[in-house]
């Protein structure tokens, strides 16, 4: 319970507490009927309830009302009340103003005893006890001690909402760099697969070309030419659906000419140059990888250069192991590297990455899992399946960076 309700309980229990203890005592000669000696010790309390919202105005009415109490029933006390509102006042009212409740509290505690001569909040009200420099020293600590509480559980509080709101800031710029590398790594993939596309569609431009030439002559390499041109029709529509899904952004391209695609063929090339930097490469290929669509070509061969680079980062000059399996046209695709050095310092990462090796094989309706094996070091499975026993074509797969290295 928190707020207002807390607030109207917390002025009850108060309440009760003050008219309880008042009535446990008899009322002094002169003190009038008890229901005038009563109202001031309830005024004094039923402004808890808006202390939160109306601090200063709840001190100023507390504080008038335990003086009133003073001055008609000086036996009765109720300083309990101005104590928390002097701490509301702390609590939720910026420090510049709430070093006015300080002074109110001790000016309210000391004025009536200043007045009497004697001082009721430390002593019974039958003795009389002069008023000393050590008495305005006790009521000036007191107040200064319930204001410092106050004002320190307002910066805590502060403090711990400001750390929420940076972590939610932190979270939705995580997630802004999510989907940025997310695009960044789509636009590249259409990049290659608009390479491919072009491709077929230029091959079935000369295979148009040589049939209209031949057809008159030749019918049967007539006919060998249309199955050519419908075969990489076919495998052109596949890709170009692919690109249609990637949502690219259809920046025209600059003129240059195109640079050659890379491929598993070009894999002990890679694993080479992973030597050369210190990292010696085993490689090892199963089944009729060569015979898998160009686009998962690349897009395998783009996961295992990825995750290469990541053991030179994290892991240093250490072995590493890639397989490639390929059966029944589904591609898995392993990368482990044994474990680091123990002074290995690995470099820092963003782990965007690993995002973009997700998102390559979502494409083709793939997983990716990356984990830490047994003997210390990592290990990455990518796997590339056809749906339904089918062709590869693109899927709509989510990627979780909570995975991230």
């Amino acid at each position: 319970m928190a707020g207002r309700p807390a607030d109207a309980l917390v002025a009850a229990v108060f309440t009760g507490i003050a008219v309880l203890l008042r009535l446990s005592q008899p009322l002094p000669d002169g003190a009038g009927p008890s229901a005038a000696v009563m109202v001031p010790l309830v005024g004094a309390c039923l402004p808890l309830v808006w202390r939160r919202s109306r601090p200063g105005p709840v001190l100023a009415a507390t504080a008038a009302c335990y003086l009133a109490g003073e001055l008609l029933d000086p036996a009765g006390d109720n300083a309990q009340s101005v104590f928390l509102a002097c701490y509301s006042v702390a609590r939720h009212t910026p420090a510049p103003r709430s070093l006015l409740a300080p002074v109110a509290l001790t000016a309210t505690l000391v004025a009536p005893e200043a007045a009497g001569g004697r001082l009721n909040v430390f002593s019974s009200a039958d003795t009389a006890i002069p008023l000393g420099l050590a008495d305005y020293l006790v009521a000036a600590a007191l107040a200064a001690a319930v204001w410092l509480l106050g004002a320190s559980r307002r910066r805590l509080y502060a403090d711990a909402a400001r750390l929420r709101d940076l972590a939610e800031r932190l979270r939705a710029e995580q997630r802004v760099s999510a989907r940025r590398a997310v695009a960044a790594e789509r636009a590249r993939i259409a990049r290659d697969l608009h390479d491919l596309v072009a491709h077929h569609v230029s091959a079935i431009a000369l295979q148009a070309h040589a049939v209209t030439a031949v057809l008159p002559e030749d019918t049967r390499a007539a006919g060998q030419g249309v199955a050519a041109i419908s075969e990489a029709a076919d495998t052109a529509l596949d890709e170009m659906r692919g690109l249609v899904r990637l949502l690219a952004d259809p920046t025209p391209d600059s003129g240059a000419a195109p640079l050659p695609q890379p491929s598993l063929r070009h894999l002990e090339r890679l694993t080479g140059e992973s030597g050369a930097a210190g990292c010696p490469v085993t490689l090892t290929v199963t089944g009729p990888v060569a015979e898998l669509p160009p686009a998962v070509q690349v897009s395998a061969y783009r996961v295992v250069q990825e995750a290469l680079s990541n053991v030179r980062k994290h892991a240093g000059a250490v072995p590493v192991r890639v397989g490639l399996a390929c059966r029944e046209g589904r591609l898995t695709v392993t990368v482990e590297n044994a474990a680091p050095a123990p002074d290995r310092c690995p470099m820092p990462g963003s782990g965007l990455g690993l995002i973009g090796m997700r998102e390559r094989t979502a494409l083709f309706g793939g997983t990716l899992r990356a984990e830490p094996v047994p003997d210390g070091g990592w290990r990455v499975v990518a796997t590339f399946r056809p749906q339904d026993g089918g062709p590869y074509v693109l899927a709509e797969g989510a990627y979780g960076p909570e995975e991230c290295r």
